[in-house]
């Protein structure tokens, strides 16, 4: 999608926020593609709660915490009490794994 779209494409699915945090790591894609993983992983968790069934890119950031951990910022005006992301990559793959507590 980097490469087909561009900034097109990082631009309706990142805050500039994680456009900054990407582009300043030595390898962005990959760090771009962790943090798509960990979108998707965060919207299957609020479709299966219930909480809804629309929810888009764009409504949800992750940046690093002081620890360099994940962190996701508050989602809209979603009841919950945390969101938990973990992200992995290596190479050219990138995972990543949501844990909503409700």
């Amino acid at each position: 999608m980097l490469e087909s779209h561009g900034d097109r494409f990082k631009e309706k699915t990142f805050s500039p926020k994680e456009i900054d945090y990407c582009n300043g790591r030595a390898d962005p894609s990959i760090h771009y593609a962790g943090r798509f993983a960990a979108k998707e992983s965060i919207k299957k968790c609020f479709y299966s709660s219930g909480l809804t069934n629309q929810l888009g890119f764009s409504d949800i950031e992750i940046l690093p915490k002081h620890n360099g951990a994940p962190g996701v910022s508050k989602i809209l005006k979603y009841k919950y009490n945390n969101v938990m992301v973990s992200i992995s990559h290596e190479s050219d793959y990138a995972v990543a794994m949501a844990l909503l507590e409700l």
